[in-house]
């Protein structure tokens, strides 16, 4: 299972600009076939494939929707019925989430600094003069990329400052309507 970004263009968009565009900010737009989404997009859109590499997993976009938390608590208690003394829990689990707390800064700025690439591509795309809005749609794909996929709703969003918020918490088969 792989997550991957496609992108929705206007089909007389001129995409050789557009992809130069997208791949000075590590993206692509190369035409994907997928007749399931087609079939979803209205008259006049085409659909891309926005993925350089092996795939998005990992990516920033949606982050915000993933768990990110610890049940110290529950740490706690499987040592204590190992027969750890309380002061043996509290010093082993300080130190794990000290750790934790490092890893998920380190994750943090990992994170903002994607999204930063996201918004400044988003804005490049708008504001390059050849469209006035572009489409992104995140899945996790089962197997194949044109496999049946689902559009559960579309989304228009207004760029702005919040921007980097909204793309955080990216929800999977919306297609998200970017918009100067």
């Amino acid at each position: 299972m792989c997550r991957f970004v496609t992108a929705t263009l206007p089909a007389t968009a001129p995409i050789a600009a557009l992809d130069a565009i997208a791949r000075t900010h590590g993206r692509q737009l190369r035409p994907l076939a997928s007749p399931s989404v087609q079939r979803q997009l209205v008259a006049g859109e085409a659909y891309f494939l926005t993925t350089l590499g092996e795939c998005d997993c990992g990516g920033p976009l949606g982050y915000g929707r993933s768990p990110q938390t610890t049940d110290w608590e529950e740490k706690a208690r499987r040592l204590a019925l190992k027969g750890w003394s309380r002061a043996k829990v509290a010093r082993a689990l300080g130190q794990k989430r000290e750790h934790a707390d490092a890893d998920a800064e380190a994750e943090m700025r990992r994170v903002d600094e994607a999204i930063a690439t996201w918004v400044a591509f988003i804005g490049d795309m708008l504001h390059s003069g050849h469209v006035r809005e572009l489409g992104l749609l995140l899945h996790q794909y089962r197997g194949p990329l044109d496999e049946e996929v689902s559009v559960r709703e579309r989304r228009q969003v207004k760029v702005t400052a919040a921007l980097p918020d909204v793309l955080r918490d990216l929800d999977e088969d919306v297609l998200y309507l970017f918009h100067a």
